[in-house]
């Protein structure tokens, strides 16, 4: 097997390297992230896909929605 030199070898990249900025969150997603766990802690026995339903539909009315009319 051949030796390999260490200068081969390219160095790692170490925690200095700057990831880009996260994008924010929009007002749906910031909602969907807050109420989505209270919906299911106060109806424990839904299904996750009805409970994102009903969130979502929440969200139509709710204040926090910049496109509500």
């Amino acid at each position: 097997m051949p030796k390999v030199k260490a200068a081969a070898i390219p160095p790692k990249k170490t925690a200095t390297s700057k990831a880009p900025p996260k994008k924010k969150m929009s007002a749906y997603n910031e909602f969907m992230k807050t109420e989505l766990p209270t919906f299911k802690a106060a109806h424990p026995n839904v299904e996750h896909k009805e409970a994102f339903k009903k969130v979502a539909q929440l969200w139509k009315d709710s204040p926090l929605n910049p496109k509500r009319a």
